[in-house]
């Protein structure tokens, strides 16, 4: 049977970290058959107690280590430095594992060069605000093939590889600070260099994370920027940047839209207004507000990504990698 190292990396995760490692514990999968590692890249909230806590009381093969704060890509080549299993698995802090999740990646690993995306869907009790309640409104429609799944589609949240094709591609690539295209642009690496993509919906986790309007803001922004470096990185490739929507044929439009002014404040109004409901009636609760309320959240994230977009156009230069001395720091807990 795969062997198989789970590598978690957490950043001030305490409050999720905990229901992430028990639902690992309680895996149908033979206990010296997998490990965890989890990657504390240098949080300051209580994540090493939560972790301190967990290794006393649950039946799991755990690990923690530490580095300085160096964002995801570095914490998950930090991990996955660490295994000693053939298949590394990336798994969020805040994405709890159903029992089946281990055996269905596992199942995939058959002698073939691949790669497995699990699925995930946000846990009900994480829609607690309004914004939260806006989030998966719609029915995820986009068509995944189950073999030879496309690299636009990959999520490293739930996402297992070989750890020898991981390094056969130079592992995540550091430069990706902050958040966002860091997974997308690894599954573009690993597709071009003949590793086949696979689609498992048995591998299936919650996803129980709770973020405020000017948390998801924050992170757009740093998404924009990471998106011009991605596409940059790869020769502006057209179809890449179709896919950013950053293609300089789109950019007019973009800039009408985002970046004029001109829709702002209708739309400002419009989330004014859906929260004014909801702290009246204790929630959106009706389709209509919350189908009002996801036009106005999902026209402000955007906004934010081209503000990212925008300002990192017009750097001098594109994002710089950061030294292998840094990325490396790490500490045996």
């Amino acid at each position: 049977m795969t062997g198989i190292t789970v590598v978690v990396p957490a950043y001030n995760a305490a409050g999720v970290l905990g229901t992430c490692l028990q639902h690992l514990a309680e895996q149908d999968y033979p206990k010296d058959r997998y490990e965890v590692v989890v990657v504390d890249d240098g949080s300051t909230d209580d994540t090493p107690q939560v972790v301190q806590d967990c290794a006393g009381r649950l039946d799991l093969p755990l690990r923690y280590v530490r580095q300085d704060n160096s964002g995801l890509a570095a914490a998950r080549n930090a991990g996955a430095r660490l295994a000693t299993h053939p298949v590394v698995l990336f798994l969020d802090p805040d994405m709890w594992a159903q029992p089946q999740l281990l055996r269905a990646h596992a199942r995939h690993y058959d002698g073939r060069r691949v790669a497995v995306q699990g699925t995930r869907l946000l846990h009900p009790a994480a829609k607690v605000t309004p914004f939260m309640e806006t989030k998966e409104l719609l029915p995820d429609l986009t068509r995944r093939r189950r073999v030879g799944l496309s690299p636009y589609h990959t999520i490293m949240s739930n996402f297992s590889l070989r750890t020898e094709d991981l390094w056969a591609v130079g592992g995540f690539d550091e430069a990706f600070r902050g958040y966002g295209w860091e997974d997308i642009e690894m599954g573009f690496r690993l597709h071009r260099a003949g590793v086949e993509l696979h689609w498992e919906p048995e591998a299936f986790a919650w996803h129980h994370h709770v973020e405020s309007l000017d948390e998801r803001l924050r992170k757009q922004r740093e998404a924009g920027a990471n998106a011009v470096y991605f596409w940059r990185k790869h020769g502006r490739d057209r179809r890449l940047g179709l896919f950013l929507e950053i293609h300089p044929a789109l950019l007019p439009l973009k800039w009408l839209v985002y970046r004029s002014g001109m829709l702002a404040r209708p739309m400002r109004a419009l989330v004014r207004a859906a929260e004014n409901r909801a702290a009246v009636s204790g929630g959106l609760r009706r389709r209509w507000w919350l189908l009002v309320a996801s036009e106005g959240y999902n026209f402000l994230v955007q906004e934010a990504y081209y503000e990212g977009v925008w300002r990192a156009l017009r750097a001098p230069s594109p994002l710089q990698s950061p030294s292998p001395a840094r990325a490396r720091t790490i500490e045996r807990g």
